[in-house]
């Protein structure tokens, strides 16, 4: 019979506790009989386990130490736990009240549940009952959850924790009123001006003063809706004045010549000294030539629309005439004319316009010489006329059919310009579509009073019928 040295030494333990019954426990002793080194292992784990149980025996107190033992413990305990903020005493031991106290790791959302629906179980708020009563039940559910409620904050612990922070953030939020008024008052005691050292004045000339709005329309004086001499459509900016510091105001006058070049000699309504000059100058300004009419009178520099005639170059300084200052002609700051800064017409920085001659107007924040889109006019244009595009006998012989959709512009002369393809077909039908499209005849449309262009867009079905 084969003998297996490590399954006997797994069932040693076993053994020596007595958990084996009584056939299988002298089998194995017979099988570790048999084999030294399992006999050996035995009766060292016995010699071991037979130094522990005298160890055991020797620590055990006495038989008379157990008499009255229970009396003892609770009076040492109640010696060493000292009672709490309210006098009593922190356990329960003291009164001979013992409690096995469970730490629970359930949530705080899932005892409030718990506790709710306790509250709910107890009052008897079911979904029967809110069909029954619903007043009654609303009622009845005020009434328990107030209770629980009251019943919560009774409680001793609870109620001084709920004070407790009540009054801490009252606490800090008066410190935080309190040290912003402290604050407040330090700030109001306080000269911002204490550390400022006065350097000098400044003239009140040199201060740029607040520029008069312009006039609405394209700017210049010349005819035309234009905004310069680029070739894109673009309003005019900028503007110009001047004077000599004299008491009357400027005169009457023809504007002198405008060039984009600044000027060599600006305008003067009294006549030059110098009887024939080596070198002979004309006064000018620097603004678009495309923005001013040539005026070939013999007359006097000035400004058009002044009411006096007697000669003046006006108030302002640095040459030329008006109330401004820079060499230019009118009330702004530059070389240029009227209201704005810099150079040119129209109000505002300098800048070059485009799309032709323009004038009546001082280019203000509205040009009246662009299209606008229908939500931005006054009234709408209105049609009067729309001819109806013809087949091609390539589009009947291919069969096509659909819609040509085109975006124009209704201008206000009249005419139909700016005509550009959204969608289109083949075999010539946009083509017929645009050729109609030119001889719309229209009302164009209006906005604060002025004649003006407007987009549109051109729909065109073909179908065969």
């Amino acid at each position: 019979m084969s003998h297996d040295c490590q399954a006997t030494k797994e069932r040693l333990i076993d053994l020596l506790f007595g958990e084996m019954e009584a056939v299988r426990d002298s089998s194995l002793l017979e099988e570790v009989g048999r084999c030294d080194e399992c006999l050996g292992r035995y009766r060292s784990m016995a010699e071991t386990l037979q130094l522990f149980d005298a160890a055991a025996q020797a620590t055990l107190p006495a038989e008379e130490f157990w008499p009255g033992y229970e009396e003892r413990l609770r009076r040492r305990m109640a010696q060493e736990i000292q009672p709490n903020f309210w006098q009593q005493s922190a356990f329960p031991f003291a009164r001979g009240e013992y409690r096995l106290t469970f730490v629970e790791d359930e949530g705080l959302t899932r005892r409030l549940l718990r506790e709710l629906r306790g509250v709910t179980r107890a009052a008897g708020l079911t979904w029967p009952e809110f069909k029954r009563d619903p007043f009654g039940f609303a009622a009845r559910s005020a009434t328990a959850y107030t209770r629980a409620a009251w019943g919560f904050f009774s409680q001793r612990n609870v109620a001084l924790a709920t004070l407790s922070s009540f009054v801490l953030i009252s606490l800090l939020l008066g410190s935080v009123f309190a040290l912003e008024q402290f604050r407040r008052r330090q700030l109001a005691g306080v000269n911002p001006n204490e550390n400022l050292t006065l350097i000098g004045y400044v003239d009140e000339n040199g201060i740029p003063r607040e520029q008069d709005k312009v006039d609405k329309g394209a700017a210049g004086t010349n005819e035309g809706k234009g905004g310069g001499s680029k070739v894109k459509q673009d309003a005019a900016h900028g503007g110009g004045g001047g004077g000599r510091q004299e008491q009357l105001q400027a005169s009457v006058g023809k504007l002198p010549t405008a060039q984009l070049a600044p000027p060599i000699l600006t305008a003067n309504p009294n006549p030059s000294a110098v009887t024939n000059p080596h070198l002979p100058t004309l006064p000018t300004m620097q603004v678009d030539p495309a923005l001013v009419k040539v005026d070939p009178r013999d007359i006097p520099y000035g400004l058009p629309n002044s009411n006096s005639t007697t000669p003046s170059s006006g108030q302002g300084t640095g040459g030329g005439m008006g109330t401004g200052n820079g060499g230019g002609m009118g009330q702004g700051e530059g070389t240029g004319m009227g209201p704005g800064r810099g150079y040119n017409v129209g109000g505002g920085d300098p800048h070059l316009g485009g799309g032709g001659a323009g004038g009546g107007g001082g280019g203000g924040d509205v040009d009246y010489t662009r299209p606008f889109r229908q939500n931005e006019v006054t009234r709408k244009a209105i049609i009067t006329f729309k001819p109806e595009p013809g087949f091609t006998e390539d589009a009947r012989k291919n069969n096509v059919t659909g819609l040509v959709r085109i975006r124009a512009v209704l201008s206000a002369s009249g005419e139909v310009t700016s005509i550009s393809v959204v969608k289109g077909l083949p075999d010539g039908l946009t083509e017929k579509a645009i050729e109609a499209a030119r001889q719309i005849k229209f009302r164009p449309a209006q906005k604060d009073g002025h004649t003006v262009s407007q987009y549109v867009v051109l729909e065109y079905n073909f179908n065969i019928y």
